[in-house]
C-alpha cells in the first residue's frame, strides 16, 4: 500500500501524533511519504537535512518538504501539493488538520485515492476574534462538500473538544471518527536507570521534589505562570520538601526577554531553577522519569500523556480536553487561577502523590491509548 501524509509543519525529532504514527507504522511493509513544509517556526529552530535523514532511516518514510505560496495565520499554503500527491498515485492520502488549504482538494473531482482527515484543534486554542464569521465561511463553502460527496473518506476527532469543533464547522456526524492522542510504549515508560542518571547530572539529591516543565517555551504554552504558581506556596513547604523547578524546552526569544526571564529574576532567589534545552522526543521519557510532578500551565499537551506514563502526576488547566487526558481530575485548575493549582501542587507533595510507586494506575488507565491500537484501527480504515 502506498500512503502519503501531508503535515503542514513538521519536526522529525518532536514527539506529535504525525512522528508517532509514523514510527508506528514502520512494522507494515507500506511504501509511505510525508509531505510537509519547509517552515520550522513553530518549533523555534531551523530545518535540519541531517534530522530528515535520520528519521528516514529510522521509519523508512520519505520526507518531502515543499515552499509556500503564502501563510495565513498558521495556516499555509503549499507549492504543487496536489500535482505531487497525484504523481506519487497513492492508495491513501492522510491529511493532518482540517479547516486549512489543503480543504481545496475539495474543489477538485474526487481523486483515485482515499482521503482522511484529523482535526487537533479544541475550543482551547480556537479563540481567534473572526471565529465566528470562519465557521460560518466553513460550513457554506466545503462543510456541505463533505458531507454530500465522498471526497473524504473519514475526519477523526483527537478528542471530544476537537468534536465539537468539527461539529461547529458544520460537518456531519456521520463523517467523524475518534483517534486519540496516545503513546508508543517502547517509547515512553518510566525508566528508572534514566532517572537516576539526570537526577545525578542535574545534582538532585534523593529526597528533592522536582517540579517539571517540558515543552515550548512562548506565549501560547506560558511556563511563566510556574512562577506565580510558586509565588502562592508556603516557603516552609518549598524548604522542607526541598522542591526544584525543572524547565527544558525550545524558547522563543522574545518570550524569553519579555516574560519569562524578567519574571525568573524576581524568584530565583526563592527557589532552585534549573533552565535546560531541547531533547529529541526519544530521550523526553529520561527527563519524565527525573521528574516527580509535571505542570502545563496553559492550553492542552500531548506531553501531559507521557509525562503520566513515567509516573508523574500532571497538573493543567480545567478544560475538557484535559479532563480527557489527565488521570486525576482533582489536579484541573480553573483558567488563570494560580493559588488553586499551588493548592493542588501542595496537596499532591504532602500526600506524597507524586511518588512513582503509587502511580502504576494512571499508565494502566492510559493503556488504550497506545499507538498499535491507534495504528490497528487506521489498517482497518485503509483497508475498506
Amino acid at each position: 500500500m502506498i500512503i502519503v501524509h501531508v503535515e503542514d509543519y513538521f519536526d522529525p525529532t518532536a514527539g506529535y501524533q504525525i512522528n508517532e504514527l509514523l514510527i508506528a507504522g514502520k512494522e507494515f511493509n507500506d511504501e509511505v511519504y510525508l509531505i510537509t513544509s519547509k517552515d520550522m517556526s513553530p518549533f523555534h529552530k531551523n530545518i535540519s537535512r541531517d534530522a530528515d535523514r535520520d528519521f528516514e532511516v529510522k521509519t523508512g518514510v520519505k520526507v518531502i518538504r515543499l515552499e509556500s505560496y503564502f501563510k495565513v495565520s498558521s495556516r499555509i499554503l503549499l507549492k504543487k501539493l496536489f500535482k505531487i500527491i497525484d504523481k506519487i498515485n497513492p492508495d491513501v492520502v492522510y491529511m493532518h488538520g482540517i479547516g486549512d488549504f489543503k480543504d481545496l482538494i475539495l474543489f477538485r473531482k474526487k481523486r483515485k485515492y482515499s482521503i482522511i482527515r484529523d482535526c487537533h484543534m479544541s475550543w482551547v486554542a480556537s479563540q481567534n476574534k473572526f471565529r465566528v464569521l470562519y465557521y460560518k465561511l466553513f460550513k457554506i463553502f466545503f462543510a456541505t462538500i463533505i458531507n454530500r460527496t465522498e471526497k473524504y473518506n473519514k475526519i477523526f476527532a483527537l478528542g471530544d473538544e476537537e468534536y465539537q469543533y468539527l461539529i461547529a464547522l458544520g460537518i456531519s456526524p456521520k463523517k467523524i471518527d475518534f483517534l486519540k492522542h496516545g503513546y508508543n510504549e517502547n517509547v515512553m515508560f518510566l525508566d528508572e536507570m534514566s532517572r537516576e542518571k539526570i537526577r545525578q547530572h542535574y545534582e538532585y539529591k534523593g529526597k528533592d521534589i522536582v517540579v517539571a516543565y517540558i515543552g515550548k517555551f512562548d506565549d501560547f504554552k506560558r511556563p511563566d505562570i510556574l512562577f506565580d504558581i510558586v509565588n502562592c506556596l508556603d516557603e516552609n513547604l518549598i524548604d522542607k520538601h526541598q522542591i526544584k523547578l525543572l524547565f527544558i524546552g525550545p524558547k522563543d526569544t522574545k518570550y524569553m526577554d519579555e516574560i519569562f526571564n524578567p519574571k525568573m529574576d524576581k524568584i530565583k532567589s526563592k527557589i532552585n531553577i534549573t533552565i535546560d534545552s531541547s531533547k529529541s522526543f526519544s530521550e523526553l521519557r529520561m527527563y519524565y522519569s527525573a521528574s516527580d510532578i509535571c505542570i502545563f500551565p496553559k492550553e492542552t499537551s500531548l506531553s501531559s500523556i507521557h509525562a503520566q506514563v513515567c509516573g508523574c502526576p500532571v497538573i493543567m488547566e480545567d478544560h475538557s480536553s484535559n479532563r480527557e487526558r489527565v488521570i486525576n481530575n482533582n489536579n484541573l485548575f480553573s483558567l488563570n487561577n494560580t493559588a488553586s493549582a499551588a493548592k493542588i501542587l501542595t496537596r499532591i507533595i504532602e500526600e506524597s502523590e507524586y511518588k512513582k510507586d503509587n502511580n502504576f494506575h494512571i499508565y494502566e488507565s492510559l493503556s488504550d491509548r497506545e499507538y498499535k491500537n491507534q495504528i490497528a484501527k487506521l489498517r482497518t480504515l485503509f483497508n475498506t
